[in-house]
């Protein structure tokens, strides 16, 4: 699997990425491209999409073409989940989340699944995005709550799922312990927390 390569449409505030794979065990290869656009939502269309591609790797002939978007919102989850169940401390109890799109909906999915949650709390300028995240994670019996991001950032386990350029996430509001899953921040230019934090994680 070599590394993902990106194309920037920077005068459309946006990008392009492909990630090609083979595994001989499985006798396939696989072709995901995946976009990221931050405006999309005001068009009516998701900020992230993607189509996934398989290969017959004795011919080339493209055996399956199918939709990515859900594959890659329950993967990229996982990966946050995998990361707090192994990482954070044990005694970590409460979930933070910096940003309430689609992506902090498996994010909190999928953490609860790994970890008993006393409390999770949303952040996000976008009160709107904030009820629906609510309204969406309380049909699946899960109860978040919104809050202040100098709340958010003090909580056990602290997510951020946002495509900001500058960072949003000040070092002071971090306690000492706090496991972090900066998923936001996926590609050059990005950047969700501050310098200082990273500096000094482990």
């Amino acid at each position: 699997m070599p590394c993902k390569q990106y194309l920037y449409f920077t005068e459309n505030n946006g990008d392009l990425r492909v990630m090609p794979s083979y595994s001989s065990v499985l006798k396939m290869a696989g072709t995901k491209i995946v976009n990221v656009h931050p405006d999309n939502p005001k068009k009516g269309l998701l900020t992230v999409m993607a189509s996934i591609l398989l290969n017959d790797p004795k011919t080339g002939m493209p055996v399956s073409i199918m939709d990515g978007s859900y594959i890659t919102a329950m993967r990229t989850g996982a990966a946050g989940a995998v990361a707090t169940k192994y990482l954070a401390r044990e005694d970590a109890i409460t979930l933070g989340v910096v940003g309430a799109g689609i992506q902090a909906v498996y994010q909190i999915a999928a953490i609860s699944k790994v970890r008993k949650l006393k409390s999770i709390a949303v952040a996000d300028p976008n009160e709107k995005a904030v009820k629906t995240l609510i309204k969406t994670l309380e049909k699946e019996g899960i109860e978040v709550r919104e809050a202040k991001i100098e709340e958010v950032c003090g909580m056990d386990i602290l997510t951020t799922t946002t495509p900001v350029r500058k960072p949003i996430i000040k070092k002071e509001w971090i306690r000492p312990g706090t496991h972090i899953n900066a998923i936001g921040a996926d590609a050059e230019g990005k950047e969700e927390l501050e310098p200082d934090i990273l500096r000094e994680a482990k």
